[in-house]
């Protein structure tokens, strides 16, 4: 599943793709992956694109907003249609999530289960091969106040005194499940929490109440950092994510310890281990992580 930096990076090629424009009709293929009703959204122009954790947020006039969860394999692809010669042709085209052929093909297709038309011609596809993902139309103040997700790593919330207050209220769980769980904290998953306890130098494996606060430091640090290596390089393109402009993100090229199992760690002469952990593969090097 897309993680923040995934999700951020889909987020800023959306808004400059479709902020402005208004929406003139809903297609709903496959409804249970549509949740409102479309017609209270006809007609409403695309003020922002905004995110909450993994989740996409379309800010809309009027009281609703469109929330876009990708999972898996959800794909977003814009396009716009010219008329070139008396033809129909695509013209500028954005597009993220699970990597596909769908980039370049007909759309829609077979996985196309949801598709926006704009008052300009252009469209956004919602396509998703194995339908986990969805769309719900929600109300915006609703949105705001009842949200169930843990502060965001990039917010003013996110301080380390937030960070040791969250690992102090679970002091029996292993800290990669603290820091996985989207109620504590939004947007880190595995990739993300595997990179940041190899920069703090923490095993994943250790709970809350070992944790010392000169670490809980090192952590709040190695989060941020890890994150912004996501964004910097446009994201990680394992096998179920691309960018934007559908092409692969790079920051798997800068992973210490993700999917690197069997290789010799970066840091020291260890080889850079993988276990289950909370049900996940969980990657980390015994030499530099304590």
């Amino acid at each position: 599943m897309p993680e923040l930096p995934e999700v951020e990076t889909i987020r800023r090629g959306l808004q400059k793709a479709i902020v402005g424009r208004s929406i003139a009709g809903v297609e709903v293929r496959v409804p249970k992956l549509f949740h409102g009703e479309k017609n209270s959204i006809i007609g409403k122009k695309v003020l922002n694109v905004d995110r909450r954790a993994k989740q996409i947020i379309v800010n809309l006039e009027g009281p609703d907003d469109l929330l876009v969860h990708l999972k898996m394999t959800g794909q977003l692809i814009y396009r716009e249609l010219r008329i070139k010669n008396c033809e129909l042709r695509i013209g500028k085209q954005t597009a993220g999530g699970h990597p596909s052929k769908d980039w370049f093909d007909e759309l829609p297709n077979a996985t196309t289960h949801i598709i926006f038309d704009f008052s300009d011609g252009s469209k956004l596809f919602f396509n998703d091969l194995r339908k986990f993902g969805w769309i719900k139309i929600v109300n915006s103040e609703e949105l705001k106040v009842n949200s169930d997700l843990g502060p965001e790593p990039f917010s003013e919330e996110f301080t380390a005194k937030k960070l040791a207050e969250i690992i102090a209220s679970k002091p029996k769980w292993n800290i990669k499940k603290i820091l996985t769980d989207q109620s504590l904290i939004s947007g880190i998953g595995n990739i993300y929490a595997d990179e940041s306890l190899f920069y703090a130098k923490i095993l994943p494996t250790r709970v809350g109440s070992m944790i010392k606060y000169d670490e809980v430091l090192r952590l709040h640090t190695s989060i941020i950092k890890a994150l912004n290596i996501g964004l910097k390089y446009g994201g990680s393109s394992e096998n179920t994510y691309v960018q934007i402009d559908g092409s692969r993100g790079k920051a798997q090229e800068h992973f210490q310890v993700y999917s690197r199992e069997g290789q010799k760690c970066f840091g020291c002469d260890n080889i850079v281990k993988k276990i289950r952990l909370n049900g996940r593969g969980t990657h980390f090097c015994e030499g530099c992580q304590k």
